[in-house]
């Protein structure tokens, strides 16, 4: 019996999705002060989410805030700035998608989600799960995102690329938005990276 030739099949490759400013929204998940002492390198977590607040309200893109429990947990930190084109929602489940949010997603009517927050292998990663179910380009911020623990938040990442999430970083989401120098915030959101650079070496997240 003849066996013909086997035929390998190329991997398939992830359409390639371009982050906008009329397409994109920012998820700021459960950055809370309860958390502030519990999360590997939350300075860095919360200096990289205050960035993203204020480069997201100069593009004029929404901004939705979970806080878990917050009778229990505490509010947002007073570093994040929730200003007038963000959401703040109160939630119980892990996953930001309550039904409240998703509700208000969808007067939002944008496909590409930014998030950033604790935990990631908790409600950051049920997060961009139930989001990924639902079609939502999902980008996960990585140098702000955390866990209490090193190994979950490597874990989580990496389940997340695998289940089609994108992973990015902060300075990459904010140059993909502006495209060019010709960009009217570009002088400005150059000055919240070059700011956000100061935080020392020691309290940053170096790496997946």
């Amino acid at each position: 019996e003849t066996i013909g030739p086997l035929t390998i099949s190329a991997p398939p490759v992830m359409a390639v999705h371009r982050i906008t400013p009329d397409s994109a929204l920012l998820l700021i998940c459960d950055v809370q002060e309860r958390f502030r002492t519990a999360i590997f390198q939350m300075d860095h977590v919360i200096a990289t989410t205050a960035t993203l607040a204020r480069g997201a309200e100069e593009f004029g893109m929404p901004i939705v805030v979970t806080e878990q429990n917050p009778k229990a947990l505490g509010k947002t930190v007073g570093e994040v700035p929730l200003g007038k084109q963000a959401r703040v929602f109160a939630k119980e489940k892990f996953s930001m998608c309550t039904s409240e949010v998703e509700t208000h997603f969808r007067h939002l009517n944008r496909s590409q989600v930014l998030i950033c927050g604790v935990e990631t292998h908790v409600c950051v990663q049920q997060t961009a799960l139930d989001l990924l179910t639902q079609g939502y380009q999902v980008f996960i911020v990585t140098d702000g995102v955390s866990s209490q623990r090193a190994l979950d938040r490597s874990a989580a990442l990496s389940l997340l690329q695998a289940s089609g999430a994108r992973l990015t970083s902060m300075e990459s989401v904010f140059f993909e938005l502006m495209r060019g120098k010709d960009c009217p915030q570009f002088k400005l959101i150059s000055g919240l990276i070059k700011d956000a650079g100061k935080l020392p070496s020691e309290a940053r997240l170096s790496s997946l």
